[in-house]
C-alpha cells in the first residue's frame, strides 16, 4: 500500500498540467512543436520544445501570455541584416551558434564566434550593435 501511494505521489509531481489558456496560446503559436516538456513554477509555466529544427524554451504566465523565450540555432537563422554585418565584421572567423533571448519585446542575440586562438561571445541587439561579453583563449 505504501509503495502504491509513493508511486502515485511521484507520478503526480512528474506530470505538469498547464492551464487551458497556456496550452491554447502555446498550440496556436507552435502548432508543429515536438519533444514538448512542461515545467510548473510558482507563477508561470516553462515549456521546452523543438519547432522547425530550433530548440526553444518559452515562459508563460498563468493567463497564457508569453513572458520570455530562449531559442538556440545556427547563425544562418539570424535576421539577414545582423548575419551580414557579423560576417563582414568577423571575416575569417566562424559564427558558431546563437542564443536568442527575448524578454517582453526586447530581443538580444548572443553569438559564439570561433577563430584559431579564441572563443568569443558577442551580444548583439536588434539593430546589429555588438559588444564582446566573453573571450576565452583556446588551450
Amino acid at each position: 500500500m505504501i509503495l502504491c501511494t509513493t508511486v502515485l505521489a511521484i507520478g503526480a509531481f512528474a506530470s505538469v498540467d498547464p492551464t487551458e489558456k497556456v496550452l491554447k496560446s502555446f498550440h496556436e503559436t507552435f502548432n508543429g512543436a515536438q519533444q514538448i516538456k512542461w515545467e510548473e513554477h510558482d507563477n508561470f509555466f516553462t515549456v521546452s520544445f523543438v519547432n522547425s529544427g530550433i530548440r526553444s524554451k518559452v515562459n508563460y504566465d498563468q493567463d497564457g501570455n508569453m513572458m520570455s523565450s530562449l531559442r538556440y540555432y545556427n547563425a544562418e537563422v539570424l535576421p539577414l541584416n545582423i548575419y551580414n554585418k557579423l560576417k563582414k565584421e568577423n571575416c575569417g572567423k566562424t559564427l558558431f551558434g546563437v542564443t536568442e533571448v527575448t524578454v517582453a519585446s526586447d530581443v538580444v542575440y548572443y553569438v559564439k564566434v570561433e577563430c584559431p586562438k579564441y572563443w568569443t561571445t558577442l551580444k548583439v541587439d536588434a539593430n546589429g550593435n555588438c559588444e564582446v561579453v566573453e573571450k576565452y583563449k583556446k588551450a
